[in-house]
């Protein structure tokens, strides 16, 4: 005998995929973040650059597979695209890298970024 379609049935299964899914994601995000934020106290502690997330990676939800990690340096006095490829070696994952004093967001940055290194 054929089993009847039951929406209500398809749509709870459907729903649980989704939250696991999105668990998942998220359990994803917060281990980069804390492993960001590990990598960059390593490279930064001391230089006397301050260094700050910004973006999807601090927001629950939004961050997945195709983000990057988008990295504020303020005061970085080193080669860019130098520490650029090195943090992307680190994180195995792209990464934008943004010049504090050359972004037009400062006041964002400093309100909502998250300040990982003084």
């Amino acid at each position: 005998m054929e089993r009847e379609f039951d929406r209500k049935e398809a749509k709870k299964f459907l729903l649980g995929r989704e939250q696991k899914e999105d668990q998942k994601r998220e359990e994803e995000r917060l281990s980069l973040l804390q492993r960001a934020i590990s990598v960059l106290k390593d490279q930064f502690s001391g230089s006397g650059t301050q260094v700050f997330l910004v973006g999807s990676i601090l927001r629950p939800r939004q961050f997945n597979a195709a983000s990057d990690i988008d990295i504020v340096l303020k005061n970085f006095k080193g080669d860019r695209f130098q520490i650029w490829g090195q943090l992307e070696e680190l994180l195995q994952r792209d990464i934008e890298i943004i010049i504090f004093e050359q972004c037009h967001f400062k006041e964002f940055i400093e309100k909502e970024g998250l300040k990982v290194v003084e």
